[in-house]
């Protein structure tokens, strides 16, 4: 049965500009929700699927939510936080300072706000004392509503926040059951947006966008260039771009330049 699953998505995967080899490690999730969906329908196996989305139009876009994968955490991949903290985004902010401009970043791909409100916390923690006057915003895009509703309430399981420094989860969030909720004051730079980064961005221009274990994981080398290129254009000269850390940019992307090779950030060439 798990290798029936495997040579389903292997045929349907690239029919919606999707790699299996970015599906391999989490096809079992995946599969879960595929065979749930078989049940549903009342379909015996996943030969009878292919028959089924063959003669259902809409049925692919019920497939490509069963695509999505939203594993996700505080801190995650510390290294490159700690690069952002370090190094870039004081740069940014003495830039946006000089310029008397917002420093704005962009989160894709946010899930359930994980990523953001590390950013949010960093700033608050690391630079607002230091940047008083810098408005710092957070455009956090994700194409799943009920991710985004999720983000928005701000609670998590101790799991997800194993990441984060314990003065900050003492200080930033507060213990309801068996959840942490982190305080409404963090969220106040964020604006929530459900956005599918295949056919759509946020308005305006950013100096950081993180597009981690999204783009350049799960979707064909060719939906990758288009996608990178609108995202280089919503870029300053001299942005910072963030893959995952087991992520490259497509050779036929051009205009930017590797900033650290080991964490694949790169940045807009001017």
């Amino acid at each position: 049965m798990k290798e029936d699953c495997v040579g389903f998505l292997q045929w349907a995967l690239p029919q919606m500009e999707m790699r299996w080899a970015g599906f391999r490690k989490v096809r079992n999730q995946v599969c879960k929700r595929i065979r749930r969906r078989l049940k549903v329908l009342n379909l015996q196996d996943f030969e009878e699927y292919k028959r089924w989305l063959t003669t259902h139009d809409s049925e692919w876009e019920v497939l490509d939510e069963m695509c999505r994968i939203t594993i996700s955490r505080f801190y995650r991949d510390w290294a490159v936080f700690d690069f952002l903290k370090g190094e870039i985004l004081p740069l940014l902010a003495q830039q946006a300072l000089l310029e008397k401009r917002p420093l704005r970043v962009w989160s894709t791909g946010c899930a359930s706000g994980e990523e953001p409100y590390t950013l949010s916390l960093i700033w608050n923690f690391v630079f607002k004392e230091k940047f008083p006057s810098l408005d710092f915003h957070i455009a956090a895009t994700d194409i799943d509503a009920q991710l985004l509703k999720r983000a928005k309430i701000g609670c998590y399981t101790p799991g997800s926040l194993k990441g984060l420094p314990k003065e900050w989860l003492d200080i930033a969030f507060v213990k309801k059951g068996n959840e942490y909720c982190i305080h409404s004051q963090y969220e106040k730079n964020i604006k929530w947006m459900q956005q599918d980064i295949r056919i759509a961005q946020p308005y305006g221009v950013f100096d950081l966008v993180l597009c981690r274990n999204l783009v350049a994981t799960y979707f064909e080398t060719t939906l990758q260039i288009d996608i990178f290129n609108k995202i280089r254009s919503a870029m300053r000269s001299g942005a910072i771009l963030v893959l995952g850390c087991h992520e490259k940019l497509p050779t036929e992307v051009e205009g930017f330049s590797m900033k650290e090779e080991k964490l694949n950030i790169y940045v807009k060439d001017q």
